[in-house]
């Protein structure tokens, strides 16, 4: 086998996290021609196609590509984290952080990490992928993310997962609604009123799956990928819905009220999902350290991967 040089795997990298040559050239600033011949000797020197090329589609990895790829992120952050071990010493991070984020949980992660490595390591470069929790993490494991935030009941079981919060979903309503006094509401009390549900599969197909366990039929009038946009129908008194993360007010400036269910006794808690059996990096781990802050985790609870039974 010729020789892999550590060039090579950096541009490597690039293209399976950019999906593209133009790309790859772009994030490592060098030149289309000078990622493609790196291209072609790592697989010249591993003897396996890594990609397929498309003209006008960008590039797709082959299964052995998706394995090197994985190898490859993961053996040029180690190098990165050297540089980034030495910045410690003058406390300062530095290089390149991509992490993956459940959509929905978005709007609670993302401004957290941009306050939290601006502040503290201006020099980190830092980027986002939203998106579903399968694909983000698949995405990780492909080498393209270093990190994934998401619910409990979405880790894939090739993923170990670090508790970030203890969440349990809840009955969201305007403080108008009938039911808003009770301390708890049953799925059987709130199935007869209009209700506006997450449009997020495997969730939805499992939200709906209780109610017939409850023996009740709910009536969804209206479904969503938004939760501001659910908050705002639920603002107005139109509907109820199922959440996991309360909010005092609308982004309209309704009042919302939320509910525990009651005999809901199971978690679907905020993780943090990393590849098994990587070593972290300090960039990683300051983000864990961010959203433990944030969260309020006093420390690392680790979960082995795989769903639970309930979203």
């Amino acid at each position: 086998m010729s020789e892999v040089t550590l060039r090579q795997l950096e541009y490597f990298a690039a293209v399976a996290e950019t999906q593209s040559i133009t790309g790859a050239a772009r994030r490592c600033h060098v030149s289309q021609a000078a990622v493609s011949l790196a291209l072609s000797q790592l697989e010249q020197a591993l003897g396996v196609s890594l990609a397929i090329r498309r003209r006008g589609k960008g590039v797709s990895l082959t299964p052995e590509g998706q394995v090197v790829a994985t190898r490859a992120r993961q053996m040029t952050d180690q190098v990165a984290d050297l540089a980034a071990v030495l910045d410690q010493v003058h406390g300062q991070l530095s290089g390149r952080l991509v992490i993956g984020v459940f959509r929905t949980l978005a709007m609670h992660a993302v401004p957290v990490l941009v306050d939290w490595f601006t502040t503290r390591h201006p020099q980190v470069e830092l980027d986002f992928v939203e998106g579903s929790g399968p694909d983000i993490q698949e995405a990780m494991l492909a080498g393209r993310l270093q990190l994934c935030v998401v619910y409990e009941a979405q880790v894939l079981p090739d993923c170990t997962a670090e508790l970030l919060m203890e969440t349990r979903r809840q009955a969201v309503l305007s403080p108008e609604h009938p039911l808003a006094g009770q301390r708890t509401v049953s799925l059987a009390e709130l199935a007869p009123f209009p209700a506006i549900l997450m449009d997020e599969e495997p969730a939805l197909q499992r939200t709906i799956a209780e109610y017939a366990r409850a023996g009740v039929e709910p009536d969804v009038r209206w479904r969503s990928a938004s939760v501001q946009a659910i908050h705002n129908v639920v603002g107005r008194n139109l509907a109820y819905s199922l959440l996991m993360q309360p909010s005092p007010v609308s982004p309209e400036g309704q009042p919302l009220t939320f509910l525990p269910l009651a005999g809901n006794s199971s978690t679907n808690s905020v993780m943090a999902a990393l590849p098994a059996g990587v070593t972290r990096s300090a960039l990683v781990e300051e983000s864990l350290a961010a959203l433990r802050a944030h969260w309020g985790t006093a420390g690392p609870l680790t979960r082995p991967g795989g769903p639970p039974t309930v979203e």
